[in-house]
Formats: C-alpha cells, structure tokens, sequence
C-alpha cells in the first residue's frame, strides 16, 4: 500500500539529509550561512558544517562577482539581508578578492555534551577572530617565551626550516601566511608576546 510513513530510498543522493525534510534542510542550511556571513564564524555541529561549506563559499563567489545578478541571487537565498547583502558584497568580497576559492575553514571543537554529537566551528578565513590564526600566534608567543628569545618575524620561520618548531606549526604558518598579511601576524604574536611578559 501506499503508506505514507515507509521509508524512501535515499540511493545516488550525496548529501546530508541531516533528519530535515528538503524544505526544512534548505531553510536550515539559509539560517546557517545568513549567520555565518553576519558573524563571520559560527558553532554547529560537523555535519551541518560540512553542508554549510560549499553554500558558504559559493555566496563568497557571489559577493565577488557583485553584478545585479549576483546581488539578486544573493538576496533571494541569505535571511537579515540588510546586514548580510553589505557584508557578503562591501566585506567579504574584497577580503578574498585575491584568493581563488576556499574561503571557509571548518575546525573541530570537541563534541556535545548530551547527545555527543562532533560539534565545528565554520568561519570566514582571515577574519578578525580567525582561529587558527589566534592558535598559533599564541603557540609561537609561547615558543619565543619559554626559549627566552626575541620575536622572530614570521617570514624568517617560514623562509629558514632550521628553526626547531613542530612540523605542524611551521605547516600552519604557511598556510595562514597566504591569507594574512606577515605584519599583521607579526603585530599578533609581538603583542601575545607582551601580555606575558
């Protein structure tokens, strides 16, 4: 019989149903990245973060394109569009004008307490609270303390692998250098560096 409740096939469909019906899913997913375009990084759990990703820097890619088109595609998808349209189209589109894609940065943070679900945090890279960025500036003030040795300026910890620090660090300095300026990193750590002393 035709019932209702039987469960349908979900074969061939690769994405997260994320136990939404399709319009509850698509709302879901705008609420998501209105917040994130207004906040610049949120907390969700893993999974939804990873279906926020892709919508979240195709709006990026939008906000670049920035011709009427672009604004009223944009319009039609984001929620408190007076805040989120400016930020998206004046914000973050010059700040990735130079990068080609992968705007976004999902990071774990633990999971849940109660249902133990792997919960993320989403941001926009670069931004002003960017976490990775904040988690080495202090894993380096704290180097630079500890050996009691004077700033070493990012550029020469990228450009000289004699430096005994962590594989990882070094790895993640690479990468944060090519979306942050190495003076503002550098300003990050001297002032890290400061509120220790």
């Amino acid at each position: 019989p035709n019932n209702k409740n039987t469960a349908k096939m979900h074969h061939g469909k690769h994405f997260r149903r994320l136990n939404r019906t399709s319009a509850h899913r698509n709302a879901l997913l705008r609420n998501l990245a209105s917040s994130l375009i207004e906040h610049g990084r949120i907390e969700t759990t893993l999974a939804k973060a990873k279906e926020l990703k892709p919508i979240a820097d195709q709006m990026v890619t939008l906000g670049k394109k920035g011709d009427v088109n672009a604004k009223k595609q944009a319009l039609s998808y984001l929620n408190s569009r007076d805040i989120t349209i400016p930020k998206l189209f004046d914000e973050l589109a010059p700040r990735f004008a130079n990068r080609q894609g992968g705007y976004t940065r999902v990071q774990r943070i633990g999971s849940r307490y109660g249902d133990n679900a792997p919960m993320a945090v989403i941001e926009y890279i670069d931004g002003p609270s960017d976490i990775k960025r904040e988690l080495t500036t202090k894993t380096l003030a704290n180097i630079f303390k500890k050996n009691g040795q004077e700033q070493v300026s990012v550029k020469e910890l990228i450009n000289n692998n004699t430096t005994d620090l962590p594989k990882s660090l070094v790895r993640n300095l690479k990468k944060l250098q090519l979306a942050n300026s190495i003076e503002a990193m550098d300003e990050a750590i001297g002032k890290e560096m400061a509120s220790r002393s």
